[in-house]
């Protein structure tokens, strides 16, 4: 609003409820001690000019200055019946004193007084959040300003502006909004804009800013050098509306399939059918497959490459698809076979996979072996190793006879663990050293959940070769975490303090990527970097997969079990297990 209320309380209260009706979330006015903001001189000024409220510049600043009471009065009026934030920019001391004593949320630092690094650090003294523009400034200035401020507090932000009035877009310069992400990635970037029309303030939002300032007014021919840069009501609507489209829009920064796209992936999207009669044994080639629109769907061509010089376990007709459970995936000895020898680095024993099992659990009794979706819970993280076809063995260790018999019917090795190694108390990296004091030549290991049923193929194969092609020396599973963190309270009662972002400048959910945290899916190591850190699996030159989103779930209580089964049986269907 500024001093578009043409110094008049009726005509400012009017603009704060049509700015709120419009969809703005808080309301700004400037405050000056005009006698502190202005010396003797420019005070009697001669300003005879069509803008003019006066025949002196003190004249003409005077009248458009409210005083204290008004302002209590407009703040009272703003957040009591119209329900909108109440501030002001403060362009001397005194005002940002008044304006902390009304005790407004937050303070705005005009343009002109960014370079006043004594103001500054008067303002920030105060502890109350800042919105600082930097019209007329540099870069050079502004780290200035960043240092000061940091000294008392965290709780501002930089706004990119031009003070012209309007300014013409090829000197609004919105990269500065990128440049302040950069340099004080801290802090967020916003924008305060005295352009005509609503484009480029949209442009500012796409480009990072979380704060938009405008300049409003009741009617852009009104006696002011403002109004004519100013947004009327139904632009600000307008703004408003775009505003909360756009941020809708920008979405999330991962890539991943939608919801929406699902059913016109299935219309539109293509799968890998055959050239020929294809028969079972038969091995696929480049020549005897080729990409089409089919019915039903297969393949996708993305997967074209893990699928050359696989074996087919079924005959396939001519312009069929081929579905993926009828491919015998490559072994590691064949991938051995074509890859470079420089490729295999130090590789000297075995790749083998892991699953620790026992018999004993805290939460659901027999959880290994209990049924889900037809089939026991060990079975799923089995059956997953064996179509990712790459691990020289499969072993499940357990001190139970039971789980080992269900290993062993569906293919895997029964590794009979000590007792003493099966303890409630007993570490993951205290078995895994048990089991390798038995085995040898193994040159790294895929250590598995199962309690994880859900175990995606072709995240474990891309495991597996980040590991054997010395990308990494260990690789597990990872997902994102939405959550804003808080430390425990403790019985004494002790406050508790955020832990990942300080909620005044965290992100909202939809534009943070989130915290990488462990899923507990796999770990995949090299045994060397193991043994050298006395029993580390996450050592050394450490990365990460992350899961498929909705796809992962952990079982660990009998709920798990019941929200898991649909999540399994259509993981069953998706690799032609059910």
């Amino acid at each position: 609003i500024g001093q578009n209320h043409q110094g008049d309380i009726n005509i400012a209260k009017d603009m704060i409820r049509k700015c709120k009706q419009a969809g703005a979330d808080a309301v700004k006015f400037q405050k000056s001690t005009v006698h502190l903001r202005f010396n003797k001189k420019c005070l009697e000024r001669p300003y005879l000019t069509p803008q003019s409220w006066g025949a002196t510049y003190g004249e003409h600043k005077y009248f458009l200055e409210f005083s204290a009471e008004s302002y209590n009065e407009l703040k009272r009026f703003a957040e009591e019946e119209v329900g909108v934030i109440f501030s002001a920019s403060a362009f001397d001391c005194g005002a940002i004193d008044f304006l902390a004593d009304l005790k407004v949320p937050f303070l705005k630092v005009p343009s002109t007084d960014v370079g006043n690094l004594e103001f500054i650090e008067h303002m920030a003294r105060k502890m109350i959040p800042m919105v600082i523009s930097s019209g007329m400034q540099d870069m050079a200035t502004m780290r200035k300003v960043y240092s000061t401020v940091k000294k008392y507090h965290s709780n501002f932000c930089f706004l990119q502006c031009t003070s012209a009035y309007p300014v013409t877009p090829e000197n609004v310069n919105l990269n500065v909004i990128q440049s302040y992400k950069k340099e004080f990635p801290e802090i967020p970037a916003g924008y305060s804009g005295h352009e005509t029309g609503t484009t480029i303030s949209l442009a500012a939002v796409a480009m990072g800013a979380r704060v938009v300032e405008r300049h409003v007014t009741l009617d852009k021919t009104w006696k002011g050098s403002d109004h004519s840069a100013s947004l009327d009501m139904d632009e600000l609507a307008t703004l408003w509306r775009e505003i909360r489209i756009l941020e809708r829009a920008l979405g999330t920064p991962r890539k991943y399939l939608l919801d929406c796209e699902a059913s016109f992936k299935r219309k539109l999207g293509k799968s890998v059918v055959a050239i020929g009669n294809l028969k079972k044994g038969q091995v696929i080639t480049q020549d005897n497959i080729t990409v089409k629109n089919a019915e039903p769907q297969g393949i996708p061509p993305q997967n074209v490459d893990r699928i050359i010089g696989s074996t087919l376990l079924q005959d396939v007709d001519d312009d069929e698809t081929i579905p993926e459970n009828a491919i015998q995936f490559q072994s590691n000895a064949d991938l051995s076979k074509s890859a470079d020898d420089s490729s295999k680095c130090e590789q000297k024993g075995k790749f083998i996979a892991v699953i620790l099992a026992r018999a004993g659990s805290k939460g659901v009794p027999g959880k290994n072996i209990k049924i889900i979706n037809g089939k026991p819970l060990l079975a799923w993280s089995i059956l997953a190793l064996q179509k990712a076809a790459c691990f020289d063995e499969i072993w499940v260790s357990t001190d139970g006879e039971a789980i080992g018999k269900v290993a062993e019917e569906y293919g895997a090795l029964f590794h009979r663990r000590d007792p003493k190694y099966a303890l409630d108390t007993t570490s993951s990296r205290e078995s895994l050293q048990e089991f390798f004091m038995h085995h040898t030549d193994i040159w790294a290991c895929a250590f598995v959940q199962c309690t994880v049923p859900t175990q995606e193929p072709e995240k474990l194969l891309d495991a597996y070769n980040m590991i054997r092609n010395d990308q990494y020396d260990c690789v597990f599973a990872t997902s994102r975490s939405h959550k804003f963190r808080w430390s425990p309270i403790s019985e004494e009662g002790q406050i508790t303090h955020p832990l990942n972002f300080n909620p005044i400048r965290r992100p909202r959910r939809q534009d943070w990527a989130g915290d990488v945290v462990e899923s507990g899916a796999y770990y995949m190591f090299k045994l060397s970097v193991f043994t050298e850190t006395g029993g580390n699996y996450q050592a050394a030159r450490a990365g990460y997969l992350m899961d498929s989103d909705n796809d992962i779930v952990d079982i660990d209580t009998p709920e798990d079990f019941t929200r898991a089964e649909l999540l399994v049986k259509n993981h069953a269907i998706k690799y032609g297990w059910s």
